[in-house]
């Protein structure tokens, strides 16, 4: 992982501290789409964070991965078989990549 990338990282987290939207344990499935790969993600990022930290993203399919690479090497997530990453990772890049963000925008 780039240090800028490991830098946006903690920024973004330390932001959502700040603000109250970090809560650990959210109930799942309240925020994220429907969709293949949906189950995997709540209990994946939603275990230790708060799902907006996820759904306020629009990374590309490359940082995403590199996103979960810090996340098993720096932050205790548990690593992921490569079929489970791959489903993550379509998942993530299909609802929150840089597109879906540019779209997200554009309705506000």
């Amino acid at each position: 992982m780039t240090p800028r990338l490991r830098l946006a990282c903690l920024a973004i987290a330390f932001i959502l501290l700040a603000q109250g939207a970090w809560r650990p344990g959210q109930a799942l499935g309240q925020e994220l789409p429907a969709g293949t790969g949906r189950d995997d993600v709540e209990a994946l990022c939603g275990g230790c964070h708060s799902l907006q930290l996820v759904t306020q993203q629009g990374l590309s399919r490359e940082v995403w991965a590199e996103v979960i690479l810090y996340m098993v090497e720096e932050q205790e997530m548990p690593e992921l078989d490569p079929e489970e990453e791959q489903l993550v990772l379509d998942y993530l890049a299909h609802f929150y990549g840089p597109d879906r963000l540019a779209e997200r925008s554009a309705g506000q």
